[in-house]
């Protein structure tokens, strides 16, 4: 049996169809896999990641450039080397990018460090409180 031209155009592409491989999986935008190399930690709710800085959502840390106090100085410095420190130790950090920016032009997100958010690990430890946005609360 002959086959038209119609259906040897079908038939080839429907052949070619089966070569061409899915196209490979793309990272989810949402969830960033991050390398602890190369985030630089600006303080303890702020990283910086290729380039762009992000504040981390849900939790405040004291100052530790604009502090108004030496006891806030101190507690903010405590909080920014906490916060590398889990992230030198950790198997894995991802950060989930949230939409907007803060006032400064910051990304928003939160960094979950193996699973867990980094703003509850240093709230349990007393380096950070709960934060939503608003008049923060001094530290002084």
């Amino acid at each position: 049996m002959l086959l038209g031209p119609g259906a040897l155009l079908l038939a080839g592409w429907l052949f070619a169809g089966q070569a061409i491989a899915p196209p490979p999986e793309r990272p989810d935008p949402d969830r960033m896999v991050m390398l602890a190399s190369q985030i630089r930690v600006v303080d303890g709710d702020t990283i910086e990641y290729a380039g762009r800085k992000y504040r981390l959502t849900g939790y405040d840390t004291p100052e530790t450039h604009f502090s108004e106090c030496s006891s806030e100085k101190a507690l903010g410095d405590r909080a920014t080397r906490r916060l590398r420190q889990l992230i030198d130790e950790a198997k894995s950090v991802r950060l989930e990018p949230e939409r907007g920016t803060d006032r400064y032009g910051r990304g928003l997100g939160k960094l979950l460090i193996d699973g867990r958010d980094a703003g509850d690990l240093l709230i349990n430890e007393g380096l950070a409180r709960p934060y939503w946005g608003g008049k923060r609360q001094g530290w002084c």
